[in-house]
C-alpha cells in the first residue's frame, strides 16, 4: 500500500480515537501536522517491490556538494543540521497561511487519487512515450540538481504529479551555485536567466505575483507566500501533456492565457519564487492542466549533451551537467549578451 494511504488511514485512526477516548478534538493544523509525520515515518519504513522493477537503482552522491549560502562554512553536517533547523520549522508555518495550506490540503487529495489511479492500473509511468518533441527549457550548461526517472533518483517519487520533476540550476567545477555569501538572489548564477518553452504549445494558465522568498542561502521557506509553486507556466505542449515551469522571478512571465508559443520562446527568469531552497527551475510534465490532480510523466529530451556527450532522445537524472546541442539550441543568438553574465556556460 502506498505511504500517503498508510498516513491517511492511521491519521484518520489517531483523530477519532483522540476524540473518543480522550475526548480531545484536534485542529486542522495538528491532523495535518499529524498526517505529515505519519507520512514520513511511512516512507522510511516502508518496504515495497521497487528495487525488483528497478534493479541497480542507487541515489545520487552529493556528499562533495557545498552547501548554499553561510552555512557552508560549518562544513557539511553542521551545515546541514542548520538548514533544516531554519527549514523545517519556517515550512510547518505553511500551516497557517490560509492559501498555502488550501493548497497543500489539495495536494493530499489529489495524491491519493493518483495513488488510487495508479494501483488500479499498476504502471508507475516511467515507460510513458511522449507525444511531443521537447529540448532543456534554457540556454548554456546547466547542473540537474533533483531528479530522475527511479524512485531513488525521484525527489518525489510518492508525490505522483511531481514522480518526474527535474530542479536546474547552473553550477561552477565544484558544484557551487553561487559567488560571494550566497545571500543575494543575485548572487547564483542561474537567477534571472532566461526560461524557455521546452516544445511548442499553448499557455493554459501562469502566475506573476509572488515575490522572491526572503533569507536566501539559510533554508528559509517562504510560509507567507500566497503559492508554494511561486511564480509559474502551465502550457499544453500535447494532448494530455502539459509542462509546468515553476519559481519564476515577479514579473517576469512573458505569456499569457491561450497564446501560442514555439520551442525556444522565452516565457519567464529564473527565479526563487514560492517554496525553493535556492533559486533554480523547476520543470515537470503531468497529464492534466491541474497542478493537484495531474499525473507527473517522464520527459526525455531530444539532441542534448549530458556531461560533454551528445545524447538523442535521453533522460536526465540529478548529478549531471547538461546542455542543448547546438542543433536544437534555436535562441543561442538571441540571448547570447545575457548569457555572457553568468558562469557556467
Amino acid at each position: 500500500m502506498k505511504n500517503i494511504v498508510i498516513a491517511l488511514a492511521l491519521t484518520i485512526l489517531i483523530t477519532v480515537a483522540s476524540d473518543f477516548l480522550f475526548d480531545y478534538t484536534m485542529g486542522g493544523f495538528a491532523i495535518l501536522l499529524v498526517y505529515f509525520i505519519l507520512y514520513g515515518a511511512a516512507a522510511y519504513l516502508s518496504t515495497s517491490d521497487e528495487e525488483d522493477q528497478f534493479p541497480g537503482d542507487a541515489p545520487v552522491d552529493r556528499s562533495e556538494w557545498p552547501l548554499p549560502g553561510p552555512f557552508r562554512n560549518l562544513g557539511t553536517r553542521m551545515g546541514t543540521l542548520m538548514f533544516m533547523i531554519v527549514f523545517w520549522p519556517t515550512h510547518l508555518l505553511s500551516f497557517l497561511n490560509p492559501f498555502q495550506l488550501k493548497q497543500m490540503v489539495r495536494q493530499i487529495i489529489g495524491n491519493y487519487r493518483l495513488t488510487v489511479r495508479e494501483d488500479k492500473s499498476g504502471n508507475h509511468g516511467a515507460d510513458y512515450q511522449l507525444k511531443a518533441d521537447y529540448q532543456l527549457p534554457f540556454d548554456g550548461e546547466w547542473l540537474v540538481y533533483n531528479g530522475g526517472v527511479t524512485p531513488k533518483t525521484s525527489h518525489s517519487w510518492d508525490i505522483l504529479g511531481q514522480r518526474f520533476a527535474l530542479d536546474f540550476v547552473q553550477a561552477d567545477g565544484h558544484f557551487s551555485r553561487h559567488s560571494g555569501s550566497g545571500t543575494r538572489h543575485e548572487d547564483y548564477y542561474c537567477y534571472g536567466r532566461p526560461i524557455l518553452a521546452a516544445a511548442d504549445g499553448e499557455v493554459v494558465q501562469i502566475e506573476d505575483r509572488i515575490g522572491d522568498a526572503p533569507w536566501v542561502g539559510y533554508g528559509f521557506c517562504d510560509f507567507l507566500a500566497r503559492s508554494f509553486i511561486g511564480n509559474y507556466v502551465m502550457i499544453r505542449h500535447a494532448e494530455g501533456e502539459y509542462g509546468l515551469y515553476a519559481h519564476l522571478i515577479q514579473g517576469s512571465v512573458e505569456v499569457q492565457p491561450s497564446d501560442s508559443v514555439e520551442a525556444g520562446d522565452q516565457i519567464g527568469q529564473c527565479g526563487h519564487s514560492g517554496h525553493s531552497s535556492e533559486p533554480h527551475l523547476h520543470f515537470h510534465l503531468q497529464d492534466s492542466p491541474d497542478f493537484f490532480e495531474g499525473m507527473g510523466l517522464p520527459v526525455r529530451f531530444r539532441s542534448i549533451e549530458i556531461d560533454g556527450r551528445t545524447v538523442e532522445g535521453a533522460s536526465v537524472q540529478a548529478g549531471q551537467r547538461v546542455r542543448n546541442t547546438p542543433s536544437s539550441d534555436k535562441t543561442a543568438s538571441a540571448v547570447h549578451s545575457e548569457l555572457k553574465k553568468h558562469p557556467g556556460q
